[in-house]
């Protein structure tokens, strides 16, 4: 049996801007709910009010850093509250290294940083959202991880990290729901041509980042596996840029 998407609840972080963003048009586009959740409060407004004007009653903002456990905690609550059902999890929230670090130069600040967005606020807002997906029929969990997930390159091995460990923590829970209401599944992604890349040290060349994936295209993967039958498991789909070269 196929998941009804139609007046669904879906909770999308990192959500003002590139994958989650996307993601947040293919769902409203399917007749979802869509609560949308950034730290960047501006933005994700300014976002929020553009998607109102074609789904006025069907899109809400709720600005939080769901790295932090409290506001992770506060931000599911409000969101249960405003909508009295979650049937979707989309982790999308992410950073990534602002340019390629030996182990020797390894900075506690910026270690902290990729660790707290890529792994602790998938570990927060799935803990919070479980017991509101548990009472679900149907309901699904899906992280934004990466290639790095299964590969640590020279360099990276920090943003390797969280992906891995958020890898990790999707595994688990995959064994903890299998053969429930509640399915699991990640996109681990190669380079996807998102705003992620204007934080860089050293300008990636725009020739390069055209080569990419599309954030529509990771949005599109999203919506296949959440219109898979029930008896259809997934656990992860990696996807890599095909005329793309480092």
């Amino acid at each position: 049996m196929r998941m009804p998407l139609a007046g669904t609840c879906a909770v999308v972080t990192g959500a003002s801007k590139g994958i989650g963003l996307a993601i947040t048009k293919a769902l409203l586009e399917q007749g979802v709910r869509v609560a949308t959740v950034s730290r960047t409060a501006a933005d994700l407004e300014q976002v929020v009010r553009q998607l109102r004007e074609q789904y006025p009653d069907r899109v809400k903002a709720f600005p939080a850093d769901v790295s932090q456990e409290e506001e992770a905690v506060r931000v599911i609550g409000e969101i249960g509250r405003a909508f009295g059902r979650i049937d979707i999890l989309m982790n999308c929230a992410g950073v990534s290294q602002h340019s390629p670090a030996r182990l020797e130069a390894l900075e506690r600040q910026e270690f902290e940083r990729i660790l707290r967005t890529n792994l602790n606020s998938v570990l927060y807002c799935t803990r919070e959202t479980l017991p509101y997906l548990r009472r679900q029929p149907q309901s699904f969990v899906l992280s934004i991880l990466s290639t790095a997930a299964f590969h640590s390159s020279g360099g990276g091995f920090t943003y390797a990290a969280s992906k891995y460990a958020a890898r990790a923590v999707m595994e688990g829970l995959e064994q903890d729901c299998k053969g429930s209401g509640v399915r699991v599944a990640s996109i681990s992604p190669g380079p996807v041509n998102t705003n992620i890349w204007s934080h860089k040290d050293v300008p990636v060349p725009q020739e390069r980042k055209d080569k990419m994936l599309r954030a529509q295209d990771i949005a599109e993967i999203a919506l296949f596996l959440l219109r898979l039958d029930d008896n259809v498991h997934i656990g992860n789909v990696t996807v890599e840029p095909w005329f793309y070269q480092k």
